[in-house]
Order: C-alpha cells, then structure tokens, then sequence
C-alpha cells in the first residue's frame, strides 16, 4: 500500500523527519 505510507510519511515526516528518515531511509531514498 504506497498510497497509505505516503500519506503517513508525509505526515510524520513533517513532524520528525530525521526519525522517518531513519527509519524508513530505504522507501524514503526510493
């Protein structure tokens, strides 16, 4: 589901994105 962790990445990337980054750096880099 891209659709759903765009939206959430986007989401919670605006509040922490160096975590998300982290966290997700792979689907975040792709």
């Amino acid at each position: 589901v891209p659709t759903t962790e765009d939206m959430v990445g986007h989401k919670l990337g605006e509040f922490a994105p160096t975590t998300k980054f982290i966290r997700h750096g792979g689907k975040m880099q792709r």
